[in-house]
């Protein structure tokens, strides 16, 4: 089923490393030919194996997701909403995979454009969530909120996230929003600590438009992507009037999991659900 693949580790991580390197001499003695370098994935590989954490599967989305190609992701470490298969069990899925024997499931992202004066400034993709915030100036942004054009409210909050099924297990639950299960057209819209408490999650169709514009200074807000660090982070431009327009992005990452997959056992293992106090 799959002949050529492209394995990527987690940067700077030895252990990673070393996991690559084992699956790569396992790939080899199977007959199946191994390519290096996005480039390269990206023109001849027909799967990409992720060795590292949930993180390291955002990356790799993000990057090669207009490429088509299906992820599969081996967890290092905690058991991941990602990425799933536990190193112990990796030569053994993955030879299954490789017979054919498994999920495969597509995820949504959102593409985010600036636009200032009818220009697109920045454009990001965001396989969780965009997140618009306010700085560490200890006040509320001003903004208004719309979708498919039509206004919905205004809204005194430290801001909002903007987030698909896969990222309503992230930031979102943290702040209050619901658990969307990744199979559901879908995008939520959760407040970050609201002024008016009567705030509450919206759930909208997967191929709404959301336009949020910043009413107050702008230098108080940032834009991030997939809770990318601060030094990764681009600011909003500085000027009023600029608008942060989300939507669904036209092509969808397909997630490779072992046949014995199962989504609600993830969430009950990382939430801790059933277990006694």
């Amino acid at each position: 089923m799959f002949n050529t693949i492209g394995i990527i580790t987690k940067p700077k991580d030895f252990t990673s490393e070393q996991t690559g390197n084992e699956l790569s001499v396992f790939l080899e003695k199977q007959g199946i030919t191994l390519v290096e370098g996005a480039d390269a994935i990206k023109e001849s590989a027909d799967l990409i194996i992720v060795v590292g954490g949930d993180g390291t599967i955002l990356n790799t989305a993000r990057t090669f997701v207009d490429n088509g190609i299906p992820i599969l992701g081996i967890n290092l470490g905690h058991l991941g909403f990602l990425v799933d298969l536990a190193v112990e069990r990796m030569t053994e899925a993955v030879s299954e995979i490789l017979e054919g024997k498994y999920i495969k499931e597509r995820r949504a992202l959102l593409s985010c454009q600036i636009e200032r004066k009818d220009k697109i400034i920045l454009k990001n993709l965001a396989f969780n969530e965009v997140v618009i915030h306010r700085n560490h100036v200890p006040k509320m942004l001003d903004f208004d909120l719309y979708v498919n054009g039509d206004f919905v409210n205004n809204q005194r909050s430290d801001g909002i996230i903007i987030a698909t099924p896969t990222g309503s297990t992230a930031y979102s639950l943290s702040s209050g929003g619901p658990i969307v299960h990744p199979s559901v057209n879908a995008i939520t819209l959760v407040s970050i600590c609201p002024h008016t408490m009567s705030h509450r999650p919206i759930v909208l169709h997967g191929e709404s438009e959301v336009l949020v514009h910043v009413l107050d200074s702008p230098d108080r807000a940032t834009i991030s992507f997939d809770g990318q660090s601060s030094d990764e982070r681009p600011s909003i431009p500085k000027e009023l009037g600029d608008r942060i327009r989300v939507r669904q992005h036209e092509n969808f990452v397909h997630l490779i999991h072992p046949k014995r997959y199962d989504y609600f056992k993830i969430i009950r293992s990382k939430l801790h659900w059933g277990r006694k106090v």
